[in-house]
């Protein structure tokens, strides 16, 4: 039941979820045709080990990444409270953005969770054809291995980052474009990006490794850590 909630499609009228807390904020941006719901679970966890929660929707596929960037942005605002950012795969291109453009906003920690940093081969292969490129929208054309390293920057000092890579694959669909070691989705050596300080990779495949507890649990020791980690 989780799993089929997890997979709910986005929708206009979604809207984002706040769970209020005394804890620092936390953001929460879901990848490529998900909605609020593949990022609800992360959330509720994240709410019990204290933490204030933003779970954003975006129109991931419906508008350039510029735009959709502005919009995230307005529905964070900006905040008294150090401002965390959990992400999964398509979200994590938008909080390299967001840290390049509206740093203000990004004054926390961030873990990226099956992230393409350095550009999707699915994104690449699907641009061939019309239907792929219909399907993915400007927001998910601009995340092929082209334009990703291209248009995309790296994190500047400042932020403290974790990559979370799966290694399991399910689903044998792309598996002859992509790298041996791979989620399913994206590569594993895919999701390492400039100024990361902690890459991980760990049981799980691209769609559900947000919703996996372990996951989970080591995403809110990471936020909640202080000082050096491994």
């Amino acid at each position: 039941m989780r799993r089929l909630k997890m997979m709910i499609p986005p929708v206009p009228w979604h809207r984002p979820r706040v769970r209020a807390a005394r804890g620092d904020r936390v953001v929460l941006l879901h990848g490529l045709w998900r909605s609020v719901w593949a990022m609800d679970g992360v959330a509720e966890y994240l709410h019990g080990e204290g933490f204030e929660t933003l779970n954003v929707p975006y129109a991931s596929f419906r508008k350039p990444l510029g735009e959709i960037i502005e919009d995230v942005a307005a529905e964070i605002g900006k905040s008294e409270k150090t401002t965390h950012f959990v992400t999964h795969s398509m979200g994590g291109i938008l909080v390299r953005l967001l840290a390049d453009r509206f740093p203000e906003l990004v004054t926390g920690k961030i873990a990226m969770l099956a992230p393409p940093n350095q550009g999707s081969e699915i994104i690449d292969w699907l641009s061939d054809s019309f239907v792929g490129r219909w399907a993915l929208g400007p927001g998910g054309m601009a995340m092929s291995t082209q334009r990703t390293p291209l248009e995309v920057p790296g994190f500047k000092q400042g932020n403290e980052v974790m990559v979370i890579m799966g290694e399991s694959n399910p689903m044998p669909l792309f598996r002859f474009l992509l790298d041996e070691e791979n989620d399913g989705i994206v590569s594993v050596e895919k999701g390492k990006v400039e100024g990361m300080s902690k890459f991980r990779v760990r049981p799980g495949d691209h769609t559900f490794i947000m919703g996996r507890p372990e996951v989970q649990v080591e995403v809110g020791e990471f936020l909640k850590a202080t000082g050096p980690q491994d």
